[in-house]
């Protein structure tokens, strides 16, 4: 049992909220698949989940003040290092004009549909250990291992774009596969995670990036990649690695640009830093814009200081911190 779990279990025995309390997302999801407990613990309410850390934080098990967000229904807390995140079951309605939605309280039911995925609805009794499955379908998508979400596919992906490459992570770190409406929606609903056009972005390049990078660190990082560009994602926010596919190289060479950077991204090793995997990946995004073609065969003269240029705009773009560019622009120059 995980230390976090118990104290709070303890904290709350005895109390108002015994038997009101249910771990949420990846605890019980990765309970279930036998994987290690998450880092970080999520609890669901169906009452007020800013009381109820201000609660804990009286009984002094949190590490310091709660963080509120009255106009979510939620608050942060830190127990013994880790981040709990206390949620008021809750529906909300995104209007086509804003991203912030309307918010109001709800059942755990409500509470479970408006969540990304029907594998992260489950929930688990902190008191009890009871297992409920509010939508009844999150057990069988876990056996089929199967990605779905819990409402129409475009509605979930309107609240949120982002959920589109959290698609991907989840495929990738849990060895799913996507259901078949869900990657028709990515898809078709692409381009809502574009960072190339004069408009502002719908979702920001620094939440993008974090979940780029979860991607890139993944165990499988190369079927991350060919996910994110058989979905159409990738070409919404690294174009240059899109352009890439079916250039071919020379005789040295037995795979096409893409298909070679594919392959050294997965023959690296599991230690990998993210400067080296970010490298790996780019150390040939110059190619397309060099080749040439002659007699003598094909060549890409110059292509690593191309690339490195190219390399440091794609990473910009993400808003990398400037040392990490640093660093990746000067292995792609090697």
């Amino acid at each position: 049992m995980c230390p976090v779990i118990e104290m709070l279990r303890e904290a709350t025995r005895g109390t108002e909220y015994e038997g009101r309390l249910f771990l949420v997302g990846g605890y019980p999801r990765d309970r279930l698949l036998g994987l290690p407990a998450p880092e970080d613990v999520d609890i669901v309410l169906e009452g007020d989940a800013l009381q109820l850390a201000r609660f804990l934080h009286s009984r002094g098990i949190a590490d310091h003040a709660p963080v509120l967000y009255p106009r979510f229904g939620t608050a942060m807390i830190t127990v013994a290092g880790h981040a709990v995140e206390l949620v008021t079951a809750r529906s909300e309605h995104y209007d086509i004009s804003s991203r912030k939605p309307q918010v109001v309280p709800a059942s755990l039911f409500e509470d479970a549909r408006r969540r990304d995925f029907t594998i992260n609805t489950l929930l688990e009794n902190l008191h009890t250990g009871k297992m409920l499955d509010p939508l009844g379908c999150a057990r069988r998508h876990l056996r089929m291992r199967l990605l779905k979400t819990p409402l129409p596919p475009k509605d979930t992906f309107f609240d949120d774009p982002l959920r589109m490459l959290r698609a991907v992570r989840f495929a990738v770190k849990l060895g799913f596969r996507i259901e078949r409406s869900t990657w028709r929606a990515i898809r078709s609903e692409a381009h809502r995670l574009n960072l190339m056009g004069p408009d502002p972005p719908v979702v920001s390049a620094e939440r993008i990036r974090d979940e780029f990078v979860k991607i890139l660190m993944s165990c499988d990082a190369a079927r991350g990649l060919t996910l994110l560009a058989e979905g159409g994602l990738l070409a919404q926010f690294v174009p240059e690695l899109v352009r890439t596919m079916g250039i071919t190289q020379d005789r040295w060479h037995l795979y096409d640009v893409w298909t070679h950077t594919l392959k050294a991204l997965a023959a690296l090793p599991p230690e990998a830093s993210l400067e080296l995997r970010l490298a790996v990946l780019l150390h040939d995004v110059g190619k397309p814009v060099t080749r040439t073609e002659d007699a003598k065969g094909i060549h890409f003269y110059e292509h690593q200081f191309v690339g490195a240029e190219i390399a440091r705009s794609i990473l910009q773009r993400l808003h990398f911190p400037n040392q990490t560019i640093q660093t990746v622009a000067e292995l792609v120059r090697l």
